[in-house]
């Protein structure tokens, strides 16, 4: 960087305050500058900075960078002044942000529950609809069974009449052909008691 030419403070980044402030500059990251050159993997080294929340750093310290009017020359002392200020204006705004990811959480949260409670809902719903479906099946099957059983105990009357109609023609065949041979037995006897007279 040229000579004379304005660092932004590490406190002018969006959501730094304070205590992240001196964290960051503890481990090296003196200015937003250094912040908007920086890795992920770097700046989740820093106490208090998650994976989440390192690239929303930098894009916050390029803003920073982008926002502060290059080349033009400050005291120093004015810098830090500047710097000294900034972090109870920011304050607020990271408990905001703290406060926001809570609600955000329990948003998730309760969106995560009603998604279980639908499907469980639908579960209980297509079970219901499949033991219907079962019984609705159940019930048919029955019926059905009923009109073969009904079909089927009329043949076997049909059947049964059918045998025992002919049993019976059978036994007047049979009742008929004793008449006849008694009958030509008598007339037999008739015939040889004649001839002998």
């Amino acid at each position: 960087m040229k000579k004379g030419q304005r660092m932004t403070a590490v406190t002018n980044v969006k959501g730094v305050g304070e205590a992240l402030g001196k964290a960051l500059v503890a481990n090296g990251f003196k200015t937003a500058e250094a912040i908007a050159k920086a890795k992920p993997a770097d700046l989740v080294k820093v106490p208090r900075i998650g994976a989440a929340r390192a690239p929303l750093l930098i894009a916050a310290a390029k803003d920073a960078v982008s926002s502060n009017p290059a080349a033009k020359p400050t005291a120093k002392p004015a810098a830090r002044r500047t710097a000294a200020r900034k972090p109870a204006t920011r304050k607020p705004a990271a408990r905001k942000t703290v406060a926001a990811a809570a609600a955000e959480k329990r948003a998730q949260e309760a969106a995560r529950k009603a998604a279980e409670e639908k499907a469980a809902a639908e579960a209980a719903e297509a079970k219901a609809k499949k033991k219907a479906k079962a019984k609705a099946k159940a019930e048919k099957a029955a019926k059905k069974r009923a009109e073969m059983e009904a079909v089927f105990s009329k043949a076997k009357d049909k059947v049964k009449a059918k045998t025992k109609k002919g049993k019976k023609s059978k036994k007047d065949d049979k009742a008929k052909d004793s008449k006849k041979k008694d009958d030509k037995k008598s007339s037999k006897k008739k015939d040889k008691k004649k001839a002998k007279k």
